[in-house]
């Protein structure tokens, strides 16, 4: 984040102010470097802060304006009212006028018919009657009370205009936040909220007066009026009450009354909790905690709401996206957000299409041919669509495996119905990458949903209910279900669930006696169970998983989330793991099996078909008994090894380095070598299968794994009983000399092992080391030196007798790798390729290292291969060649042949080193070569040769 900065001339203002005195003499408040360092952080606190106090001042500046609006109006009013009313608190001059006139009226009379009238004044004092002095008190009480509302409305936007210019004046963002602080801590320290809250209660009060009022003012002009206006206040009073009350009982309620406010507070003072909440929260707070509880019916509802107003399809786009960021989470094993499944089920479940996302995906899909705008954009879209359908069907798999016994009624059966996945796979033109997946997922899904079903119906039958009702129930379920829906090939499986219909069938006949249901329900059983089978599920799993890989084969892509599309098709059945579906122990059916045959048409070419997707179909193959066997298997065998003759090392390692898939390569090759090898077989068994699976497993390691040593012995024992199509294959005796170094090579570490000093005293535990050691070296030393003993070991015996045994066998045993050495350099010397085979680095290594003896015969004939190397004038080959290459690496090798013993082995050395030094265009010497030649002289000199074979 870029850092905020403030300007220098800014600062140096504001400290400037702020190093300014008060009239006292007292140094004013300036921020210290530790305060500057809190830029940021109070930056923070004043954004947060100024939000929530704008929102609270707004709220009461504009409950301030409308109060003094109605007040004025509501007094103007009350004002007119009560001019006539306070008229009826004295005597009326007219009242007066009239008596008098009244008494003038008599005394004429009188006096007209000749009787003396006695003159009364009239009677001048007053009384008012109670129900007028009720009247103007409450009306009077009701005018002040509204001209206070008014007078406080006015304070409170004073005071708010007062605050928010208090907290801005200073730019110094730690004086601001410091003030602001102040400021509203001192608000709330001094009530001002209750002050607000008591304004409209005031308000409401005089209202009350007036209504009262008035009933007291008509109770003298008219009874009706008077009673009207009094079932007027009592409705009024009754309506307040309950809009009072109403928040208390119900928090989404929108009424209240600024009494809500203090009878919450009071029942939260007498520890009156309601509603599931805790801690001293405000009605406002409560209501925002409570709407905060999660609620699938309200969230469903306000999902459905969102969709009616998506009128238009176009209009549908966000939704996807936003649906799809709802479900999916890469940070989870399940890989989605299993909690919002009730926030999204009612917008997949809703039997109303415009409602139904699923069905709007549909349409949308099946309108984007005429679909306007950029091709991009449109392409986009689509996979915008795919994705949402593949998360929602991630979603509905795993919801479905957490609530595996949910009632039957709750959820459909079919989340995603056929037409949807013909229209999938009728469009080549959506996202290729992304159908594949998508397909591959509502098909799981739908799978899933037919499986529930079935347990369904097996649930029900296990019910204690009558075997009528138990039938009823089944046959409800199965109606969820048709032939079509059984989209994998299994006659077995549609056999029993024809069958299982045809009893269901029978079991709506009237009048049926218990007798007969009863041996209904036994059949249905038989039928249930074998649609339980497991081997008929993992057809279906098998099924998916084949279209899914041969889509993406044909496609030459990997497809979207490859790996999250195989766990959730392994995942929708416990009872049938990913070690279950490739496991042979579990079987199936021919017709079931043809999904398995994947590998005779899939490219052999890595590029097209990448390891991770090419290791699967392979294991695919091999998920039933009928792998080797099936016809056009040799076929699939041929893919297997070109494909790995095609790979690149890391791809190789990709493809084999699970042990399942290794095992697999492994009988396939044991298989073929056991065959005629008729046609390409052997060529591609030697050169893709032998060859790729050694180097693959570790052939140039130093030491070899147990898993390369037990392919090296079946190899081994194989040889010998190879037909001629391998052997008279130019690779043949590569693959065989590399069969017998791992061997050699395993011997020679275990050798080096039981050397370094092991306790002979205990017989027993050396000997389950030397026994299955000497077996080996049995087995190669009758192929290497068939004619030399080998030398038992003679335990239980001495230290110095186990020691010099182990000498003599390690003679043994590098006599054997001197001549496996010298049938590398024999392959290389008939080689036209320019490739360096042999496990050369580990030869040099243990060649270059051993101090003992080499029998006499393997001197000879590595002696013998060295000239017949150096007579091709390798030096004057290209420096990339294979030969060239081999003579550069042989006098590495001879850094300390000090095993160079025997004469003509030396005299042959001698002159193959002289023929390079005699070349016309001889360089100077290579490497150690001088050494060898050296040390070949010493041994002729010390044998006495009387010929000197080589010119010094």
């Amino acid at each position: 984040m870029p850092t905020t900065s403030v300007p220098s001339s800014q600062l140096q203002d504001s400290e400037k102010n702020e190093k300014q005195l008060d009239t006292d003499g007292v140094e004013r408040f300036k921020p210290t470097s530790d305060d500057d360092a809190c830029f940021k952080l109070w930056n923070m606190y004043i954004s947060q802060a100024h939000e929530y106090d704008k929102a609270l001042l707004e709220g009461w500046k504009g409950d301030m304006e409308g109060m003094l609006l109605f007040s004025a109006l509501y007094s103007a009013t009350l004002t007119a009212l009560i001019v006539e009313s306070y008229k009826k608190l004295q005597l009326e001059p007219a009242d007066l006028t009239t008596s008098l006139l009244t008494t003038i009226s008599l005394q004429l009379a009188s006096i007209s018919n000749g009787t003396a009238t006695v003159f009364e004044p009239p009677d001048t004092s007053f009384k008012p009657m109670a129900s007028s002095l009720i009247c103007n008190m409450l009306w009077f009480l009701s005018l002040a009370l509204a001209l206070t509302c008014s007078l406080l409305a006015t304070f409170v936007q004073q005071w708010t205009r007062d605050f928010l210019h208090k907290t801005t004046m200073r730019p110094s963002p730690v004086v601001q936040a410091r003030v602001l602080a102040f400021s509203y801590f001192g608000l709330q320290r001094f009530g001002m909220h209750t002050f607000v809250d008591v304004i409209p209660i005031l308000l409401h009060i005089s209202l009350f007066f007036f209504f009262a009022g008035l009933v007291a003012f008509l109770l003298p002009v008219s009874l009706p009026l008077t009673i009207l206006m009094t079932c007027v206040l009592f409705i009024f009073v009754l309506v307040y009450s309950a809009l009072t009350l109403h928040p208390l009982l119900s928090l989404d309620t929108p009424y209240r009354t600024p009494l809500s406010d203090l009878l919450w507070r009071l029942g939260n003072a007498l520890a009156l909790r309601k509603h599931g909440l805790s801690g001293d929260l405000s009605l406002t707070e409560a209501m925002i905690e409570k709407s905060l509880h999660k609620s699938p019916e309200r969230d469903g509802r306000c999902m459905e709401f969102t969709m009616k107003l998506l009128d238009h399809d176009t209009e549908l786009v966000p939704m996807f996206e936003a649906v799809s960021e709802a479900i999916i989470s890469f940070g989870t094993t399940s890989g989605v957000r299993l909690a919002n499944f009730g926030i999204v089920a009612p917008l997949i479940q809703s039997p109303n299409p415009e409602n139904n996302m699923i069905s709007r995906i549909h349409n949308f899909i099946s309108a984007s041919g005429s679909l306007a705008g950029d091709p991009q954009h449109r392409a986009r879209t689509m996979q915008l669509c795919l994705y949402t359908l593949y998360t929602l069907a991630c979603l509905v798999i795993r919801h479905g495996k957490e609530s595996v016994w949910s009632d039957y009624g709750q959820y459909p059966v079919f989340w995603f119905q056929r037409d949807l996945l013909e229209l999938l796979s009728s469009s080549p033109s959506l996202p290729k990458g992304y159908l594949i997946s998508t397909i591959a997922a509502l098909r799981t899904s739908r799978v899933q949903g037919f499986r529930r079903c079935i347990e369904w119906m097996s649930k029900a039958l296990s019910s204690s209910k009558a075997n009528t009702e138990r039938l009823a129930e089944v046959r409800s379920i199965f109606s969820n279900l048709s032939r079509e829906d059984i989209d994998w090939t299994s006659e077995k499986f549609t056999h029993h669930f024809d069958q299982l219909g045809s009893t269901l069938q029978n079991a709506c006949m009237s009048g049926m006696t218990e007798t007969d249901a009863a041996a209904l329900v036994q059949q249905v059983q038989e039928d249930i169970a074998q649609l339980m089978d497991m081997s008929r599920w993992k057809a279906a799993l098998i099924s998916v998983l084949s279209q899914f890989l041969s889509e993406a084969a044909d496609a030459a892509l990997v497809p979207f989330e490859m790996d999250m599309v195989l766990t959730l098709i392994y995942s929708i059945m416990p009872e049938i793991p990913e070690s279950k579906v490739f496991d042979q122990s579990l079987d199936i059916e021919e017709d079931e099996a043809q999904a398995t045959y994947l590998l005779q048409s899939t490219s052999t070419d890595p590029e097209s078909v990448s390891p991770e997707l090419f290791t699967l179909v392979f294991r695919l193959l091999f998920s039933t008994k009928r792998a080797l066997h099936y016809t056009g298997a040799v076929k699939s065998r041929l893919v297997l090894y070109k494909y790995l003759n095609n790979s690149t090392s890391e791809q190789r390692k990709l493809l084999i380095e699970s042990d399942s898939a290794c095992r697999s390569t492994q009988e396939c090759i044991f298989l073929d070598l056991s065959s005629d090898g008729a046609g390409d077989l052997a060529r591609w068994c030697i050169s893709g299968g032998v060859q790729e699976v050694y180097y693959g497993i570790g052939f140039f390691k130093s030491t070899v794994s147990p898993r390369l040593l037990s392919f090296a012995k079946g190899i081994f024992r194989l040889i010998p009983t190879a037909s001629t199509n391998f052997t008279q294959y130019r690779w043949w005796f590569l693959q065989s000399t590399n069969t017998e170094r791992i061997l050699c090579k395993d011997i020679i570490n275990k050798l080096e092992n039981l050397s370094r000093g092991h306790d002979i005293s205990n017989s027993h535990d050396i000997s389950s080391i030397i026994i299955p050691t000497m077996d080996d070296i049995h087995a190669l030393g009758q192929r290497l030196l068939p004619k030399t003993p080998v030398l038992e070991c003679p335990l239980p015996c001495p230290p110095n007798v186990y020691q010099h045994w182990i000498t003599e066998i390690r003679d043994y045993v590098f006599s054997m790798h001197l001549l496996i050495a010298t049938k590398y350099i024999n392959i290389m010397n008939t080689s036209f390729q320019n490739v360096l085979d042999g496990d050369w680095d580990n030869i040099r290594h243990s060649t270059t290292t051993y101090q003992g003896h080499i029998y006499e015969l393997a001197q000879l004939e590595f002696a013998k291969s060295i000239m017949e190397l150096m007579s091709l004038r390798p030096w004057n080959q290209p420096e990339k060649s294979s030969k060239s290459k081999l003579f550069d690496y042989l006098w590495r090798l001879s850094t300390n042949w000090c095993w160079v013993t025997d004469v003509k082995s030396a005299k042959i050395l001698a002159e193959a080193i002289q023929l390079h030094k005699n070349d016309a265009k001889f360089n100077g010497i290579v490497w150690y070569e001088q050494a060898c030649l050296d040390r070949c002289m010493e041994v002729i000199q010390r044998a006495g040769a009387v010929e000197e074979p080589v010119s010094q």
